[in-house]
């Protein structure tokens, strides 16, 4: 669900954006609801979010981006001002330091958590049309932090004791030094870093399904889902931002099987393609390809986010209302095309760097449901309780940690 994706998404040293891929929240099936039956779902979803899957696969820290060498040629690199620059690389001189030397490191630290609380009603058009809609609201925490840590203390007291500025702006340039993140988020007009609990709702989706075939051994059913841009977007001033949504109408066409092997035993499948629509986006657009902090504003883009595909198999076991099921599913989602005419063509292609992404994922679920015993008359309403664990086992430019999921399901 786009919920998810928007809440596992890839961070990096700018906003966080959505629509990207996130592991399952349940298995695929080929079920609709028969004529004039309703069905409210309860759905709660945890994510923590403290490593991902780099661009060549690595697992790396979330706050990886912040970690930077404090070398002297990003130092020069650094300075707006030419004559700034220059009366630095004079100091770099004259204690014989080059380009290459630094003075320590640029650490940070990034951990986030999310639970979304989902509610979703549907309905038995017929007994081969249901219809659904499920509304995210979604409660988020975000730490993160950064620091500088010195390795090379008497070479820092040198370059200092060398600059040759006037005591304001030394003092300036010397604060920039022990806090070079911060102190380029407020020149670039960012807001400043801090943890933030924020509850949002989320972006709502209508959800349609057609059982196109069905039979004592075989089920095929296609789904179509419409998710409407209701969520916050991201705040472009925040350098690591957890919006609701990104703003866009996406489409999704997905086909799913089921073959009953027997009584209890059932096969799954599923394969699928959602649409990002394309549409315009006030965004930050970075003119470097160390970083995408950046003080440049383009308050119209055209964007494209990546399609999303994926596929999925699951076996799941059913006796007597006990149930329990295994999964894999494949996703992959292109890369984010951006462009515009107020700046240069490259820099509006740096906005859509590592956006291509893939995960696979591994997923298991156990629950219970009444519905036998309510066909027998030994249960009062039918109902079920079904708890989902997905992990990502591989992937590029996604997060690395789990999701589970809890859902309370009644019908009536």
């Amino acid at each position: 669900m786009k919920l998810i994706k928007s809440i596992s998404c890839l961070l990096a040293t700018t906003a966080v954006m959505a629509g990207n891929l996130s592991g399952p929240i349940s298995l695929p099936a080929a079920k609709t609801l028969p004529k004039g039956v309703r069905n409210v779902s309860l759905l709660g979803v945890m994510v923590e979010g403290n490593d991902k899957y780099s661009s060549n696969g690595e697992i790396v820290s979330l706050a990886d981006p912040f970690y930077q060498p404090l070398s002297f040629s990003k130092i020069v690199a650094g300075q707006d001002d030419p004559t700034k620059a220059a009366e630095v690389e004079t100091a770099f001189d004259k204690v014989m330091a080059d380009g290459a030397d630094s003075i320590g490191d640029v650490s940070g630290q990034v951990n986030l958590t999310a639970n979304a609380t989902v509610a979703v009603f549907a309905y038995g058009v017929s007994n081969k049309v249901t219809a659904a809609i499920a509304v995210p609201v979604i409660k988020t925490s975000l730490n993160v932090s950064t620091a500088v840590n010195q390795k090379n203390t008497a070479l820092y007291n040198s370059l200092k004791q060398n600059l040759n500025m006037a005591p304001g702006k030394k003092e300036e340039f010397i604060q920039k030094l022990s806090a070079p993140v911060n102190e380029k988020l407020s020149e670039y007009g960012y807001k400043e870093l801090v943890d933030e609990d924020e509850t949002k709702l989320g972006d709502i989706k209508l959800v349609s399904k057609y059982k196109v075939f069905g039979n004592a051994k075989n089920a095929v059913v296609l789904t179509a889902e419409f998710t409407l841009p209701t969520g916050r977007e991201e705040d472009i001033n925040k350098a690591v931002d957890l919006p609701g949504g990104d703003g866009q109408l996406d489409t999704g066409l997905f086909a799913n099987y089921d073959f009953y092997y027997n009584s209890w035993l059932t096969f799954s499948a599923q394969a699928g393609h959602t649409v990002q629509w394309s549409d315009t986006a006030e965004k930050r657009v970075p003119f470097t390809n160390e970083s995408k902090l950046t003080p440049y504003i383009d308050k119209s883009v055209e964007r494209d986010l990546g399609d999303i595909s994926m596929a999925a198999m699951a076996a799941k076991i059913n006796y007597e209302g006990v149930n329990f099921g295994v999964g894999y599913s494949h996703q992959y989602k292109d890369g984010d095309s951006y462009s515009g005419s107020v700046y240069k063509k490259e820099w509006y292609d740096l906005i859509g760097k590592e956006t291509t992404q893939r995960m696979e994922s591994v997923t298991l679920n156990a629950g219970y449901d009444t519905i036998s015993l309510f066909k027998k008359k030994k249960f009062a309403a039918p109902l079920s309780l079904t708890g989902t664990f997905s992990k990502p086992i591989s992937g590029k430019n996604v997060v690395k940690d789990s999701v589970t999921t809890v859902e309370f399901k009644l019908f009536f």
